[in-house]
């Protein structure tokens, strides 16, 4: 991609930004992927707490990013939009991730004080720091130190309990 390419995805980039942020969103990825003749703008969005985002969200910012993009010269050629959220699916892993996710629940493998695997669902507290997480769940709040969990992703079984078998 030569610099006239780069800065056209930057303003489209920026442009994004600035309309997700209208909204009371934010970008979570901008991924740009050419191949060939077509190319695939791809962005993820959320937002900080409960619900996070929906599909009203997605179509709302791209609807309104499509129609800015378009005057702008980067698409030359065809190319298909993407706006959707990150999926329950996604790590939790920087400080922007535990920000938006605080009072969501989550799912944690972390390695306790013997460096044994351990599991916890719970609510997501407000991160603090280094000093690590902290998980509310029914027997009340723990805390984690950031460099012993192994993963952390939103929990979406019902009641952040583990299913039992079939």
């Amino acid at each position: 991609m030569n610099d006239e390419k780069r800065q056209a995805l930057a303003d489209v980039e920026r442009v994004a930004r600035e309309i997700a942020a209208s909204l009371g969103l934010e970008i979570v990825e901008f991924v740009f992927h050419s191949q060939g003749k077509h190319s695939l703008l791809r962005i993820d969005i959320d937002r900080a707490g409960m619900p996070g985002v929906g599909l009203a969200d997605c179509e709302t910012l791209s609807r309104a990013l499509g129609d800015r993009v378009e005057d702008l010269p980067f698409f030359e050629a065809p190319y298909d939009l993407q706006v959707s959220s990150p999926g329950l699916d996604r790590p939790i892993r920087t400080d922007d991730d535990l920000r938006r996710n605080t009072g969501r629940p989550v799912r944690v493998e972390f390695r306790d004080e013997n460096g044994k695997v351990r599991e916890l669902h719970g609510t997501l507290g407000e991160p603090a720091g280094n000093q690590g997480i902290t998980i509310t769940d029914d027997r009340g709040a723990t805390r984690i130190a950031r460099d012993r969990i192994v993963l952390m992703k939103q929990d979406v079984t019902p009641g952040g309990r583990k299913r039992k078998g079939p």
